[in-house]
């Protein structure tokens, strides 16, 4: 099955994925690809995996094209967000006539269309797509549509980042996490590290363009620390609580719906809660380690690769 992902802009350039390794798609070598949401050419962060779940798949962005590579694709995911007076599904159809169009979300908030038209997107495609498990906004965009919306989750390399990050033995470092541009209030952290004399810390890597390894400094800076604190009141966005179910670093905190499906009892932003659920899980290795286990179990049968494509296969 050859498969596409196509965005209508971004910062990463086109690639494609051979042997378990991007390449440069428009290079006349076999030009390795790397972007700041990779680990060298072998992991890409959430959504940029999807090539790599197929096989030899590609990802198209297409502000980089006057005319659409010639290949023969199966399979399409498209994301219209930033030029939909450019862009649409019929020049997809017009250049792929086999390829079933399936659409994904690829920004929540930070988009250039109108309500409109993103709907009328949505309707041009073949299969609608959504990556986040919040039941009420699914069903509210199968009304507007008139249509199935298939909650489809952004694939991850789990076993790539347990193999390479996770780390058997470490301090119990609390890592006190925000996204950037997020609400969250993370004051809890300085009462439970200094009740229990624990060491907290911040990490924080900014963007230094494409080709900065923004991802796999911020890895590398935070596989030490055993819990995390991320109080994100967002419903949706972000990977952090798939990261750390890989790592094996307990999450505490935040309504997301991933933090909800890896660590249910922790998915709150009740303070009294977290310290209390803290003080059993600081006392009780074997409840650590059940967290740790749990999730790790949850991330790879919902967030893997293998289980996206399982997933994935059921709508076509």
């Amino acid at each position: 099955m050859k498969f596409a992902m196509v965005v209508d802009g971004c910062v990463q350039r086109s690639y494609f994925v051979q042997n378990k390794k991007s390449y440069k798609l428009k290079s006349d070598n076999l030009q390795s690809y790397t972007h700041h949401h990779s680990i060298n050419n072998e992991c890409h962060l959430g959504m940029w995996g999807w090539p790599f779940v197929f096989g030899d798949g590609y990802f198209i962005n297409w502000t980089e094209w006057n005319e659409l590579p010639d290949l023969d694709l199966d399979i399409i995911m498209v994301a219209i967000e930033k030029h939909p007076e450019k862009y649409n599904v019929s020049m997809l159809r017009n250049a792929y006539p086999n390829a079933m169009i399936i659409s994904f979300i690829k920004e929540a908030t930070w988009i250039n269309s109108t309500p409109q038209q993103r709907l009328e997107f949505f309707q041009q495609c073949d299969h609608v797509t959504f990556p986040w498990d919040v039941p009420s906004n699914i069903k509210e965009l199968e009304r507007l549509l008139n249509k199935k919306v298939y909650y489809m989750p952004q694939p991850h390399d789990i076993d790539f980042l347990y193999e390479h990050y996770y780390n058997e033995e470490r301090d119990p470092i609390i890592l006190d996490y925000k996204a950037p541009e997020r609400t969250s209030n993370n004051s809890i952290i300085s009462d439970i590290s200094n009740k229990h004399s624990l060491i907290s810390k911040k990490h924080i890597v900014k963007y230094r363009g494409p080709m900065h390894r923004q991802w796999q400094e911020f890895l590398d800076g935070i596989k030490d620390c055993a819990f995390c604190f991320n109080l994100d009141d967002s419903l949706y966005g972000g990977s952090m609580g798939v990261q750390c179910a890989a790592l094996g670093i307990i999450n505490f905190g935040g309504m997301q719906d991933s933090h909800k499906i890896l660590w249910p009892d922790l998915a709150t932003n009740d303070e009294q809660i977290l310290k209390e659920k803290f003080n059993q899980v600081i006392n009780d290795a074997t409840l650590h380690n059940t967290y740790i286990e749990n999730a790790f179990i949850q991330a790879q049968s919902i967030y893997s690769h293998k289980a996206v494509k399982e997933r994935f296969l059921k709508i076509i």
